[in-house]
């Protein structure tokens, strides 16, 4: 799985290009397997189409966020000799997932069981996912000095959902029967075996990392845990960043719903347009993703925050509102906003320091999991009160994140450590 480097005390610009170029990579797999791996429209589309109710179709969504558990538990037993061999490893096990849906969706199993499947790897990938995200961002914290992060965070960003455009337009033709040989459900299953082998990609390349030292040793689990929980509370700019980040997952959940409401806004079945609307998101976030990096290095690190939050408010006004096909732009409005996942977290990690950055993220991850009830609730407004009432609560929650973002300081690491 390659080496760490242990001798490397400083950041080299070899390294800085190196593992730029890993992280940006990586992500531009992941994002060509997104009709699977970014878990809610394509799910929600296979649920419905297996006989689901709306708030059933929302299960495997809220089971893969409720998977980001994961991390909280686990920061603070991986040591960090084994920080690269946690991505790589969470890798493996998504990929290995998706191949087992994918022959549920192969063999003759019933509608029932393929249900659970679907739910219970949502749960498996949130899982994994969540352990693949912190130490990807801790690998290139201790791989790229800030410069580079910030270029590596903009083409990872920019050009990755560009490889989402083509992996969606791909499902799209697939799923609207485009291969006449791959009936409803292997049209699905095909999908989840092409993200398996992106994901599979996507370890053998964290094995690449090349990472900095870090000699101190991990604090045990309870002490570690108090303190990071303390942190979070004694730190203004933590319990705010944290309790914004909570909300801005909220009203992003809103996402799944919306890809059911194509059945009343455009009188057909969410099947029909999930590839187009994923291509909507991620061709949004390609443009977003380049602006943002351009944000933050003008602005600072609370600007991106702001626009994203700000993009996933109007994206729910947007489908509530806009009637016909422009409905879907609502997708290219939350896809841009969706980046705040990526910008919270780089956050975190602009004013902690490697030793502690890792458990910090995990801590900030802890708001996936809590917020995993949102898309049922949302599913549940809708089967009891009408789409409506899930736009009104979306709205509402993205206006008070948007309020918390404004109060965050907007200095760089040393600026807000030393204000703390």
């Amino acid at each position: 799985m390659g080496t760490d480097r242990p001798e490397t005390n400083t950041i080299t610009a070899g390294m800085d290009r190196k593992n730029s170029r890993i992280f940006a990579a990586s992500n531009m797999l992941i994002y060509f397997a997104s009709p699977v791996v970014y878990v809610g429209i394509a799910q929600a589309a296979l649920c419905d189409k297996l006989g689901a109710s709306a708030t059933v179709a929302n299960l495997p969504v809220s089971a893969y966020f409720f998977g980001f558990f994961a991390p909280v538990l686990l920061a603070w037993l991986i040591p960090y000799r084994l920080e690269k061999s946690a991505v790589v490893t969470a890798n493996l096990v998504t990929s290995s997932s998706l191949v087992l849906v994918a022959l549920s969706l192969f063999l003759p199993f019933e509608d029932g069981f393929r249900l659970v499947a679907v739910i219970g790897q949502g749960l498996i990938l949130g899982f994994a996912d969540s352990i693949s995200m912190v130490y990807m961002y801790q690998c290139l914290n201790r791989g790229t000095n800030l410069p580079a992060r910030a270029k590596a965070l903009k083409w990872s960003f920019s050009l990755g959902p560009l490889f989402a455009v083509a992996g969606n337009l791909l499902a799209q033709f697939i799923l609207s029967g485009g291969i006449a040989s791959l009936p409803h459900p292997t049209d699905f299953a095909v999908l989840y075996l092409i993200a398996s082998v992106c994901t599979a990609g996507v370890a053998v390349l964290s094995s690449q990392y090349e990472l900095i030292s870090i000699s101190s040793i991990k604090e045990p689990f309870l002490q570690s845990m108090r303190a990071t929980v303390r942190s979070f509370l004694q730190s203004r700019t933590l319990a705010l960043l944290w309790l914004a980040y909570l909300l801005f997952f909220i009203a992003l959940n809103a996402m799944t719903n919306l890809s059911l409401y194509s059945r009343e806004a455009l009188g057909e079945d969410p099947k029909e347009f999930a590839g187009y609307m994923n291509a909507l998101r991620f061709g949004f976030k390609a443009i977003t993703g380049f602006g943002l990096g351009l944000i933050l290095a003008r602005w600072g690190i609370r600007a991106p925050l702001v626009t994203t939050v700000l993009l996933v408010a109007t994206g729910i006004l947007w489908a509530w509102t806009v009637p016909g096909y422009f409905y879907l732009l609502a997708f290219g409005l939350l896809g841009g906003g969706e980046l705040g996942g990526a910008y919270f977290p780089n956050y975190v990690v602009s004013i902690s320091s490697p030793a502690t950055s890792a458990r910090t993220l995990a801590f900030l991850t802890l708001v996936t999991p809590i917020s995993s009830f949102a898309p049922l609730i949302y599913g549940a407004l809708t089967d009891s009160y009408g789409f409506s009432a899930s736009f009104i609560l979306g709205v509402s929650i993205a206006l008070l994140a948007l309020w918390l973002v404004f109060r965050l300081p907007t200095q760089d690491r040393e600026r807000v450590v030393s204000s703390e």
